[in-house]
C-alpha cells in the first residue's frame, strides 16, 4: 500500500512544523540574552504564554499523557491508525487484506517495559474482530523505515493480534506534542 505523494508531503510538513518551533526574533536581543533564553525552561503546551511550545511534555504530565498522540502506519496490504482519546488510552483502526477487512479497538500505554529499549513504545489492548474481541499488541520503534515507494518514515510498527498472522515490517509517522 502506498501513500499518495501529497499525503506523504502533508504528513512530513505537519511533523516538521510540530518539531521545529521558530525561535522568536527580537532585533534588540543581545548574544547574552539569547544564551539566557536558550537555557530558560519553555512551556509544555502553546497557550497564552510568551514562549514557543516545546516538543516535550511537562513534569506534571508524566504518567498522564501517552507518548502516542496520533500515529499512522502501514505495511504490505495493511494499515493502522491510532488516536489518543485521553490519558493513556487510544482508539485503533486496523485495515488489512488490501482494504477488504477492517476492525477497530482500543489500546492503552502502560509505561515503558523494563526490558525494552527506550526507543520502543508498546500499546496493549483489544481489537473487535468478526470473531469477537482479540488481544492486541502494537510496537512502535523509533527507527528510520523506508516504504515500498522509497519514502522515509521516522518509525517502524508491528501489530500482533491473537489468532491472526502478525502485521510486521510497517512504516509510519508519530505525531508529537
Amino acid at each position: 500500500m502506498r501513500l499518495t505523494p501529497l499525503a506523504a508531503i502533508a504528513s512530513l510538513a505537519l511533523l516538521a512544523a510540530c518539531t521545529a518551533p521558530d525561535k522568536p526574533k527580537d532585533a534588540a536581543a543581545t548574544p547574552a540574552a539569547d544564551s539566557a533564553a536558550a537555557t530558560a525552561p519553555q512551556p509544555a503546551v502553546a497557550g497564552d504564554g510568551p514562549g514557543p511550545a516545546s516538543a516535550k511534555i511537562g513534569a506534571d504530565q508524566v504518567g498522564k499523557v501517552s507518548p502516542v498522540p496520533a500515529f499512522k502506519g502501514f505495511g504490505e496490504h495493511w494499515s493502522i491508525d491510532i488516536q489518543a482519546t485521553g490519558e493513556m488510552n487510544h482508539k485503533v483502526d486496523l485495515t488489512w487484506g488490501s482494504g477488504s477487512e477492517k476492525a477497530s479497538g482500543s489500546a492503552r500505554y502502560n509505561g515503558q517495559p523494563a526490558d525494552a529499549p527506550n526507543t520502543l513504545i508498546v500499546l496493549s489492548g483489544e481489537l473487535q474482530t468478526k470473531a469477537g474481541a482479540k488481544p492486541m499488541t502494537i510496537e512502535i520503534s523509533q527507527r528510520e523505515c523506508i516504504d515500498d515507494g522509497d519514502n522515509k518514515h521516522m518509525h517502524s510498527v508491528d501489530v500482533s493480534v491473537e489468532g491472526m498472522d502478525k502485521f510486521s515490517g510497517g512504516c509510519g509517522d508519530l505525531a508529537v506534542y
